[in-house]
């Protein structure tokens, strides 16, 4: 009879956690991607009056277009509460019951299911080779991997993944980042990735769940089940970087920019 009472609470958990979470978890190679801003932030107080910086410095500064910087610091601190008071409590009570070693392989399997959305965008690029290791992929983790569970191409095949989505082949072509956009509850973006998103949705298998299956509760589940796992394998990345950042908001806007023109350049 209870857990009948709070069924409602159940969905609402649900709907929010399916819809709204996609990007609000940092993932673990955020801490290369702003510690280039922190090393600049760090020269900065070190710099006297009237001197100039030095060039590694310098060259590590980037100039990112944030005209409505106002209203991104308001979607910024929303997305910082919500990580506190919802996603992190959900994910640590998840970890405590799930083992570290079947998160991983929740996670590898998600990851081998969306292998279209980084072989067409390396295809699209021309670059076939990368393509065709991201098929070679494919097929040994669904195979050997027992359905993408295990990552056996990278573990005994050195077939390493080539991680291109549909916003870096936008600036592959030549198209510029655009201003800054912090998403309530997507995070940091800017106006190309956004777009990018919409090509990255029709190439993500996942996306198709509802049109098999209608239930919501069921294709609810998996996406917030998708999210509470990836989650719950990044507890305290974004804590460390707040705590590092002279201004969290800067240092995570200007290191996604940064990050992502490196992405497009490789």
């Amino acid at each position: 009879m209870k857990l009948k009472g709070q069924a409602p609470r159940v969905i609402v958990i649900l709907f929010f956690l399916t819809i709204f979470l996609p990007s609000v978890t940092v993932d673990s190679s955020y801490r290369q991607r702003f510690h280039a801003t922190n090393v600049a932030f760090a020269a900065d107080e070190s710099i006297s009056e009237g001197e100039e910086p030095e060039e590694p410095f310098a060259k590590e500064q980037t100039v990112v277009s944030d005209p409505h910087e106002s209203m991104n610091r308001s979607f910024f601190n929303f997305n910082d509460k919500f990580y506190f008071w919802v996603l992190k409590p959900v994910a640590q009570f998840y970890s405590t019951f799930i083992p570290e070693g079947f998160r991983i392989c929740v996670r590898n399997a998600f990851r081998n299911i969306e292998f279209p959305i980084r072989f067409f965008n390396n295809a699209f690029q021309g670059k076939f080779d990368r393509a065709g290791v991201e098929f070679g992929r494919f097929v040994v983790n669904s195979t050997l991997g027992m359905a993408g569970f295990f990552e056996i191409a990278s573990r005994d095949f050195n077939l390493n993944p080539y991680d291109e989505d549909f916003g870096q082949t936008l600036g592959f072509y030549g198209v510029g980042p655009g201003p800054h956009i912090h998403w309530p509850f997507l995070g940091p973006s800017n106006l190309r990735d956004t777009l990018g998103l919409i090509g990255d949705y029709a190439l993500n298998p996942t996306s198709y769940i509802s049109l098999i299956e209608s239930d919501f509760l069921v294709t609810g589940g998996i996406k917030a089940g998708r999210i509470t796992n990836n989650a719950s394998l990044r507890l305290g990345e974004y804590e460390d970087i707040k705590k590092s950042a002279l201004d969290p908001y800067v240092a995570i806007r200007d290191g996604h920019f940064q990050h992502r023109e490196d992405e497009i350049k490789k």
